[in-house]
C-alpha cells in the first residue's frame, strides 16, 4: 500500500481565484488563426438577424492564463480518489 499524499495544486488556505475578466489586458489572444483558404462567406447574407455585430465582452488573455485559471479552478472539484464519497454505495 502506498502512502503517497494528493495534494491541491494550490496551498492557499481559502480557494479565492480571481474572474478571468480581472486578468484580460487588451491585445491579449488565446489563439491564433492560419489564413482562411476558403471564400469568405457574407455572414448577413447567411444568417441575417441571427448574425452577430460584435463578440460581445469576452477577456483577452493569453493561451497559458487561461489555462493555468482554469486548472487552479478544477483543483477545487471533489473527487472519489481525494476522499470518502457517501453517496452511492
Amino acid at each position: 500500500m502506498r502512502d503517497d499524499k494528493i495534494t491541491k495544486a494550490t496551498t492557499h488556505i481559502s480557494q479565492n481565484e480571481g474572474l478571468i475578466f480581472e486578468k484580460s489586458s487588451p491585445g491579449k489572444k488565446a489563439y491564433r488563426l492560419a489564413p482562411l483558404d476558403v471564400p469568405e462567406v457574407d455572414e448577413q447574407q447567411l444568417l441575417g438577424k441571427a448574425a452577430r455585430q460584435d463578440l460581445g465582452n469576452l477577456p483577452e488573455v493569453s493561451e497559458v492564463e487561461v489555462i493555468r485559471h482554469f486548472t487552479r479552478m478544477s483543483t477545487w472539484n471533489y473527487a472519489v480518489d481525494h476522499g470518502m464519497y457517501p453517496l452511492g454505495s
